[in-house]
């Protein structure tokens, strides 16, 4: 059995495509999808040296404030932290950043709330460069960033298969995507990526795991570590230095 979910602004295509395969066509409350999303959540702690709180909370006062706080609202945006693929970016972010070199630059794939550049630029970023195609997202990325007092953070809309590189390299990029993206990328993020620069992908299933790695792997790249949490793989890959 194959289901397939499909999304329209108007019902009428919808009501086409139910015709000829069946199913059925539901409205989406779209109101209460943001409610949800910005309803109370509670303190995330990631680490001793750092934690995400929604819009409405506060640090509690008796408890050491870590070093990284960062205030997240999602709106219609993807990226709390308590999702395992970002949670599990934002640990191999917190373990890589130390290391990187002085004044090292991020680019940020598919940013959603803007979570990862966030916490880029909070842990020593020089410059943040993100994107997200929902223009949503990325709104909601720069209520993110005023929220947070980010100031080397940009932002823009822009669709991954509309993407290209240009000339700069950054010694680390952060791509939260699904795997289809992740494959058709994979030669432009290799291209944007420094010389012995950090890549952190995750949005991965365990069952895409080794199709979504082969096109970096034949690109030189060198796995150092999958992170996996439920039904989720994150992956932390190098580029050979030249």
């Amino acid at each position: 059995m194959i289901r397939i979910e499909a999304y329209s602004p108007s019902a009428a295509p919808l009501r086409d495509v139910m015709h000829l395969f069946g199913g059925a066509v539901t409205r989406i409350d779209t109101e209460a999808i943001v409610a949800k999303a910005n309803s109370p959540r509670k303190p995330l702690r990631l680490g001793r040296n750092m934690a995400i709180l929604d819009t409405h909370d506060r640090w509690p006062g008796n408890r050491p404030k870590p070093r990284v706080l960062l205030r997240i609202g999602s709106a219609m945006a993807f990226g709390t932290g308590d999702h395992a693929t970002t949670s599990s970016c934002l640990r191999f972010l917190r373990e890589e950043a130390p290391r990187l070199p002085a004044g090292w630059t991020a680019l940020d794939i598919g940013t959603g709330s803007g979570i990862l550049a966030l916490a880029a630029e909070k842990l020593g970023a020089s410059c943040v460069t993100a994107f997200d195609y929902d223009p949503r997202a990325v709104r909601a990325a720069q209520d993110n960033v005023r929220r947070n007092r980010c100031t080397r953070v940009s932002l823009a809309v822009m669709d991954v298969h509309a993407w290209r590189p240009g000339r700069k390299r950054h010694p680390l990029i952060m791509a939260n995507l699904f795997s289809n993206l992740l494959r058709a990328a994979a030669p432009r993020i290799v291209r944007a990526l420094s010389p012995g620069g950090t890549l952190i992908l995750s949005g991965i299933l365990r069952a895409q795991e080794n199709e979504t790695l082969a096109p970096f792997l034949s690109r030189g790249l060198v796995l150092e570590k999958a992170g996996r949490r439920g039904k989720w793989v994150t992956l932390l890959l190098h580029a050979p230095r030249r």
